[in-house]
């Protein structure tokens, strides 16, 4: 009996090339606001990963998931700029303040 081949996995940053890639040459697309959106998060998230510095790739991950996981609206009221910012995914906002923590106190 031969020996079973044992799958290869591709990396991360392969299989995110790969939906940027599928992305482009689709046809019958989804909205272009839907696919700027795709394409943004997976550019962030590429170039994050490909940080070689490992605190800064820390930091990006973190940033990232701060970005993703909170609304930021911005409007005028009698002549005062208010914003606000809702949190749309509670586990990942919490997550990522922990990691600051983290980083902060290993500063």
């Amino acid at each position: 009996m031969p020996a079973a081949k044992k799958a290869v996995k591709p990396s991360p940053i392969s299989q995110l090339q790969g939906v940027l890639l599928v992305l482009d040459n689709r046809s019958g697309r989804p909205t272009a606001e839907m696919l700027a959106n795709v394409r943004e998060m997976v550019g962030d998230a590429l170039s994050v990963m490909q940080e070689p510095d490992p605190v800064k790739q820390r930091i990006g991950f973190v940033l990232l998931a701060i970005q993703q996981s909170t609304q930021v609206a911005i409007k005028e009221v009698r002549g005062k700029r208010l914003t606000r910012v809702t949190v749309i995914d509670q586990p990942l906002y919490h997550w990522a303040l922990e990691e600051i923590h983290a980083l902060a106190g290993a500063a």
